[in-house]
């Protein structure tokens, strides 16, 4: 659940995974041509992309607990969300991190460092980005890689009167709909024969955001690992707000970050 394409020491690493949840990189991106797309009905992702995209701003506190065999660990967050690119996260539990992002820059700081990170946002790497525009509180993360994809139909079961699956380059993905038209479980297969599962999430406390959006506030994944040992995350989701005003102060660094020197390499704020 961490960046893989930043080779950060193992504990720094712990620190971004923290904020930037990315555990299903290893989804493909095996998109349509642009005319073949306009012209295909949506599917059961791409319809549940546009409901969650067409949010401008979620306020909300993220409790998040990562259990394992190494241990576990339980990260508090308060987070602002505006589009485009304003972000403001104040992460405050196991360790004080601010994260800010103004439309233009986005700031990185840990609490008691001399230099955090800087970087205009056209120049980040593509993890902070997908990072930066997900939406919080949502499966947006995950649903945005099946975008484009051929849409299979599977057998419905007793909660899910609707299920559907797409093949990705080295994934299954399968989502299973609830009698209310919300997204109640996401399942990877490592392939189409489902008989593997590689990791799962179930969503529930569900509340309305938009007509046609629901947001869990509860999600409760498991990651299998090869080894046959399995790693849990279950967030929390408390005081949600959907697109409504954000003081645009929150988004301001410079109210925040009082003395901090902030360099455009990542890895010189831990030297």
């Amino acid at each position: 659940m961490q960046p893989p394409e930043l080779h950060i020491p193992g504990r720094c690493l712990r620190n971004l995974a923290s904020v930037f949840s990315v555990a299903i990189l290893l989804l493909g991106t095996r998109m349509l041509p642009a005319s073949a797309a306009d012209t295909k009905p949506m599917t059961v992702a791409e319809r549940l992309c546009q409901a969650y995209e067409d949010i401008d701003t979620i306020t909300c506190s993220v409790r998040k607990t990562t259990s394992g065999a190494e241990g576990r660990v339980t990260l508090l967050s308060r987070v602002f969300c505006e589009k485009p690119n304003k972000v403001h996260i104040e992460n405050i539990a196991p360790q004080r991190r601010r994260i800010i992002a103004d439309g233009e820059k986005l700031y990185y700081h840990e609490h008691g460092r001399e230099t955090g990170y800087a970087q205009a946002i056209p120049k980040l790497s593509e993890t902070f980005l997908n990072a930066l525009r997900n939406q919080p509180a949502t499966p947006l993360e995950h649903l945005r890689k099946l975008k484009g994809l051929a849409e299979d139909s599977l057998p419905a079961t007793e909660p899910f009167p609707r299920r559907v699956g797409y093949a990705t380059d080295k994934l299954y993905v399968s989502l299973s709909i609830d009698v209310e038209g919300r997204l109640g479980q996401l399942t990877f297969y490592e392939n189409a024969n489902m008989k593997k599962k590689t990791a799962q999430y179930e969503y529930s406390r569900f509340k309305p955001a938009t007509d046609a959006c629901w947001i869990p506030c509860l999600h409760k994944g498991t990651l299998f690992l090869p080894g046959g040992e399995t790693v849990t995350e279950t967030r929390r989701v408390d005081d949600l707000a959907v697109n409504k005003p954000i003081p645009q102060g929150l988004f301001n660094p410079n109210a925040f970050f009082k003395g901090v020197e902030f360099v455009d390499d990542l890895m010189k704020t831990y030297q």
